[in-house]
């Protein structure tokens, strides 16, 4: 991959191959000997040269979003990145919460956008694009806004609790209750609403849970291996996951990936879980990755023994 650029490759494969865990031929590419500060920031000058090369050959767009969860080494980069883009034919887009303050808000050529809660019609757009062109009754839709305060995950969150809970049938092109108003349920916080819906999943509930233990991304072959689940009964309800969009899926199993739709979602599932059921599940991912770490070691070892 490295050798697309114009990077000398025994200088930059030496910062990326510890990073994937690959194992360095020394006879080819000599250890760098340098101090971990400054290998850090010869991989991020690397990072960033790839990014200006790429955007030499067309236009490039970098997009980066929740930049209020970033750690510190990855604003380092942006720090670097940010200093070249008035030369470089590159648009970077950083979306972030109100209370993080960007260290470069003040450059001339960085334009700040402030994203206000949705508009009444906006709401709308976004029910009606849930509901794949149906309408809801006047009462659920002002219902939806007035809880909403125009955040459109809990838009298309808490229409889709509303969908599901069997209190609407579609009529043509619109849909109408199936009993009066003041007997529909509609969730009055968000986790309220993510909550329902993954009541109402019930086996697979469990599936999100064990996944939400791992992580906001987690791989097919580790939650097979720590939920000690079948393959056709966690590949069914992995199917429901993404069937009510908790989850999006990416590759086929075993070597598939997944990733929760939104942090919240995942932290939903998380939260759900009883204390002790949390600390055997942390438990029990720990001593599987263990295991594949001493598995892997010692093919390591197994490798370079039969090469020297």
């Amino acid at each position: 991959m490295l050798s697309q650029y114009r990077l000398p490759l025994e200088e930059r494969v030496p910062l990326f191959a510890p990073l994937l865990a690959l194992p360095l031929p020394e006879h080819h590419y000599p250890p760098l000997n340098l101090s971990p500060q400054r290998q850090r920031q010869k991989t991020l000058e690397t990072i960033v040269a790839i990014l200006l090369e790429l955007a030499e050959r067309q236009p490039v767009l970098f997009i980066l979003e929740d930049l209020h969860w970033t750690d510190p080494t990855t604003l380092e980069l942006l720090n670097l990145l940010i200093d070249q883009l008035p030369t470089a034919p590159m648009l970077v887009l950083l979306t972030y919460r109100p209370h993080f303050q960007p260290a470069w808000h003040h450059r001339s050529y960085i334009t700040e956008m402030t994203l206000n809660h949705l508009s009444h019609a906006q709401v709308e757009q976004i029910v009606t694009g849930v509901t794949h062109g149906k309408t809801f009754p006047t009462e659920v839709i002002q219902q939806i806004i007035a809880k909403t305060d125009g955040v459109p995950l809990f838009i298309e969150e808490m229409t889709k609790a509303i969908l599901e809970s069997g209190q609407l049938t579609a009529v043509d092109g619109h849909y109408a209750l199936t009993g009066p108003f003041s007997t529909l349920a509609i969730p009055a916080t968000l986790q309220d609403s993510l909550m329902a819906r993954l009541d109402r999943l019930v086996t697979a509930k469990a599936v999100a849970q064990y996944a939400a233990v791992i992580g906001r991304g987690f791989a097919y072959d580790l939650l097979q291996t720590v939920s000690q689940l079948d393959a056709a009964t966690l590949q069914r309800e992995l199917g429901r996951l993404i069937e009510a969009e908790i989850v999006y899926q990416r590759g086929l199993p075993p070597q598939a990936t997944y990733v929760f739709k939104h942090a919240l979602i995942r932290d939903s599932a998380y939260e759900s879980l009883l204390k002790s059921t949390r600390q055997h599940y942390h438990q029990r991912i720990a001593q599987v990755l263990e295991a594949r770490s001493l598995l892997l070691d010692s093919g390591v070892v197994a490798f370079e023994d039969s090469v020297y």
